[in-house]
């Protein structure tokens, strides 16, 4: 290769001047690794302008709020699973006369409340005036729960006794 392509060859890929990669060849004989690392070296190698092309492939654009992202569904993924997995293990009972009717998941309870909320919630507090009484199990927190499905129905009852003695002085 002659001295006049290694110096062209050299200034298109250092992105240096005629001069500067001539004087780089020289320094090094002729060597063109040698006088890429010279001109590497003195800092004379400028960056490619925008409308250039080059084999060179881009930096790896970085790819941490798609990892967020990712982790961050997990998250509130497992979390869901969780709630979903303890709502399944509590139940509701609903009882008449000390005999059980039937039990409901409170997954299914809440899916009914959410969906039919206006014929669900009639329909359970006309059913303590028939003498159905309701009670939660499955979780250490179905105490203070039940105690308040109790004074509901002692409250129905009670309605319910004073409209009959309503009823028994006419």
């Amino acid at each position: 290769m002659e001295h006049f392509e290694m110096v062209e060859k050299l200034r298109n890929h250092a992105n240096v001047t005629y001069e500067e990669a001539k004087n780089a060849l020289e320094k090094s004989n002729w060597d063109m690794l040698d006088a890429l690392i010279l001109l590497e070296s003195e800092g004379k190698i400028r960056k490619e302008n925008a409308d250039s092309y080059t084999t060179q492939k881009p930096p790896e654009p970085k790819k941490e709020p798609e990892q967020d992202l990712r982790g961050t569904l997990t998250k509130v993924f497992a979390y869901l699973g969780e709630v979903f997995n303890k709502a399944n293990n509590i139940y509701m009972d609903i009882h008449r006369h000390d005999k059980l009717l039937t039990s409901l998941p409170l997954t299914v309870l809440a899916l009914l409340l959410i969906f039919m909320f206006w014929w669900v919630m009639p329909a359970m507090v006309i059913s303590l005036f028939f003498g159905c009484r309701y009670s939660f199990r499955g979780h250490k927190a179905a105490n203070s729960v039940n105690k308040a499905m109790d004074k509901a129905a002692q409250a129905a009852e009670s309605i319910k006794t004073s409209i009959n003695k309503d009823e028994d002085k006419d």
